[in-house]
């Protein structure tokens, strides 16, 4: 399908170039040459429209045909400063866990890190909840002072937004971390 518009287009591109002339020539005074690359051009610019709507991919929706990345609802991002080999973020106490919140929809935020061991939610290490202050990118750094001080191994950091006035929040962002008992 791609293939058909494109000989379209270069057989519209010659066409166009013709007419050109053809009006370089006449000076811009034969109406006729005028009109027909003018008709010309339209015809390219339409082509151009079908090769960019081809390549978008399958149509399943004709209204609903988008070739970017629409924006994300949210996005946040969480780090340590320290990693092992294989990226995974290593939080040790006194260390600060920073969170970057992009496009955000709620004015306040959770965090819960919690122990994570054989897939199954442990005892909480620490909470913290942190306010937009109004702005859509901003970022938040946490000192991470565990309740259990010993603990050493997986946890898992939530992150929950709560709407205006309310107590009850949706759980927006989970990661995995690797947690140790020194700061080295």
């Amino acid at each position: 399908m791609k293939t058909k518009y494109y000989l379209i287009y270069v057989f519209v591109g010659i066409a166009f170039l013709a007419v050109s002339a053809w009006v370089f020539f006449s000076r811009g005074k034969n109406a006729k040459a005028i009109r027909a690359k003018y008709k010309l051009g339209g015809i390219m610019l339409m082509c151009m429209a079908m090769l960019s709507v081809a390549s978008c991919g399958e149509i399943l929706n004709p209204g609903e045909v988008m070739c970017y990345d629409p924006v994300p609802d949210y996005s946040f991002s969480v780090s340590t400063g320290k990693h092992d080999p294989n990226w995974q973020y290593i939080l040790s106490p006194g260390a600060v866990l920073t969170v970057q919140v992009e496009c955000r929809r709620y004015e306040k935020y959770g965090i819960v890190i919690r122990q994570f061991e054989d897939m199954k939610e442990g005892d909480v290490l620490q909470t913290a909840a942190f306010d937009s202050e109004g702005k859509d990118q901003f970022q938040y750094e946490l000192l991470y002072d565990p309740a259990d001080k010993a603990y050493a191994g997986i946890a898992r950091v939530d992150i929950s937004g709560y709407p205006e006035g309310k107590e009850d929040g949706s759980l927006l962002y989970s990661t995995i971390l690797l947690v140790t008992t020194s700061a080295d």
